[in-house]
């Protein structure tokens, strides 16, 4: 089997990274003006019994969000604006996408729909829904039935 290093898969990404955005910066002057819609990034890990989407949403207006939570389903929508009076002829340096997006993923079934919360600090929008405690792991108690104690009794006394 070929045991590749992770170094080597980071550095195959960097120079696809790389390369993207010099053929974007060598085509940009033969491409419309318009910029491609905004996509949000998403991250989502399990946190203290919840599941944890972290949403970045740099220059994005809290007030200008719209979440909602529908069948099972979180869409997060909005819209990230230009600087007001910077026409497309006064950019010097424009690498920053705006418009309008929508993103929306799947909850897992074990999470409670009904109290999912969310805060948006610092650019970034933290969606928190709780794992339903029905699908948390229950501890079982362990009887000891009378006849298995009643033998521990007879043995021990004897």
């Amino acid at each position: 089997m070929l045991a590749v290093s992770k170094s080597l898969f980071d550095d195959l990404f960097s120079a696809n990274r790389d390369l993207d955005k010099f053929f974007e910066r060598s085509w940009r002057p033969l491409v419309s003006s318009t910029r491609s819609t905004f996509r949000p990034e998403l991250e989502c890990y399990q946190r203290d019994g919840s599941v944890v989407y972290r949403v970045a949403l740099p220059g994005v207006d809290p007030q200008n969000l719209d979440l909602t939570v529908k069948a099972g389903q979180v869409t997060v929508k909005g819209e990230r604006t230009a600087p007001n009076g910077v026409d497309d002829k006064t950019w010097l340096v424009r690498e920053f996408n705006y418009g309008k997006f929508e993103s929306s993923f799947a909850l897992p079934e074990l999470v409670d729909v009904d109290n999912v919360s969310a805060t948006f600090k610092n650019g970034i929008l933290e969606i928190t829904a709780p794992i339903a405690k029905s699908s948390l792991p229950k501890k079982i108690e362990i009887r000891v039935s009378e006849d298995d104690a009643k033998k521990k009794e007879l043995k021990a006394s004897a």
